[in-house]
């Protein structure tokens, strides 16, 4: 919780992302002094800025939740998350991967963000997070959820689970968060909060 403090956004932005995420009542389009939350409508090109701030700042780099498997841990050929066409690889370290050579060019998660500040945090809300527009509500597609060690038969307590993965990933960046969201109805939804 002390890293979190260090977030430029301070408690309002923390706060403000944990309310939105458990549909708690908040202001739309809300802007926060000295914090950079931007919202893309193309995974592609929040990679593509992220590289070029980590050119400017350093320690800039891309995150995301458990919505796609691990196919890169058994094939160096093989590609994980597969974004508007473009393939790219989940980190190829779970040791230090925020300092690791290549992982400007990986996608990271949450065991290897965990403890770790980035000066900007792009965070892709993967297909295993959705959003339900009859009972307008957020939802988790649990056959779309990889990660093995977070996985429990409680419905409750995944959604707890995967929301407290999403809230921990937007509140990495010190200086700001860029947000892709995969789900088009999610995506509606959270472009009014972080848009």
């Amino acid at each position: 919780m002390v890293s979190q403090l260090r977030c430029k956004g301070g408690n309002d932005y923390i706060e403000y992302v944990k309310d939105v995420l458990t549909r708690k009542e908040q202001e739309k389009h809300k802007k926060f002094e000295n914090y950079e939350l931007r919202f893309f409508e193309n995974p592609n090109d929040m990679i593509k800025e992220i590289k070029m701030k980590n050119e400017k700042l350093g320690l800039c780099r891309v995150l995301a939740g458990y919505g796609w498997k691990w196919n890169s841990k058994n094939d160096d050929n093989a590609y994980d998350i597969i974004l508007d066409g473009i393939g790219y690889k989940w980190n190829s370290t779970a040791t230090d991967w925020i300092n690791s050579q290549n992982s400007i060019n990986e996608i990271g998660c949450i065991h290897t963000a965990q403890g770790y500040d980035l000066n900007i945090a792009g965070v892709i809300f993967g297909p295993e997070i959705q959003y339900d527009t009859e009972s307008n509500s957020i939802c988790i597609k649990k056959n779309s959820y990889y990660d093995n060690l977070g996985k429990t038969k409680d419905d409750a307590a995944q959604k707890e689970y995967i929301l407290n993965i999403y809230s921990t990933l937007m509140t990495r960046g010190i200086k700001g968060t860029y947000v892709y969201v995969c789900d088009q109805n999610l995506r509606a939804y959270l472009r009014e909060y972080f848009g």
